[in-house]
């Protein structure tokens, strides 16, 4: 289930009413300590690892809104953790605020649910520094599966 900052996206418009030719979506792995980034390509049927960014948050959206000018991001895709159980945690809370700042871009952002992308990213040949962007490419794929054949 897809959520649109608190909203199950079956409540708001398709995806094949957001694209535009040439753009890129962004997928966004959350944490407190670092935020991994993976972009899709200009086709979006593909996540690939981008970067991993520290820093306070503010510098953090910083460089996220510069990354999306520079990319032609239209849409940003953030990673929804949950407890085992899925009931909603601490961190939940905490990427859902994030997610709701990164409004003021002024794109459309999205929530994905992000079962073990993380501990899935840990998996792969990934060096360690680079596990966050894996696990935002794990959360951004997820989405464009879930979309494949309505975005075009």
């Amino acid at each position: 289930m897809i959520f649109y900052l608190g909203v199950q996206t079956s409540e708001i418009r398709s995806p094949r009413n957001w694209s535009k030719s040439m753009s890129r979506y962004l997928g966004i792995d959350y944490g407190t300590k670092r935020v991994g980034l993976a972009l899709s390509d200009e086709s979006r049927r593909f996540a690939m690892p981008y970067r991993v960014l520290e820093g306070r948050e503010v510098v953090i959206k910083k460089e996220i809104e510069r990354i999306c000018k520079k990319e032609n991001v239209t849409h940003i895709v953030v990673g929804l953790p949950a407890g085992l159980a899925g009931q909603e945690t601490q961190m939940t809370r905490k990427a859902k605020m994030f997610a709701g700042s990164l409004k003021s871009l002024g794109l459309l952002v999205e929530l994905e649910n992000e079962f073990f992308s993380s501990g899935e990213a840990k998996r792969g040949p990934t060096k360690k520094q680079k596990i966050d962007a894996a696990a935002a490419a794990l959360i951004l794929q997820s989405y464009l599966e879930r979309w494949k054949g309505v975005i075009k």
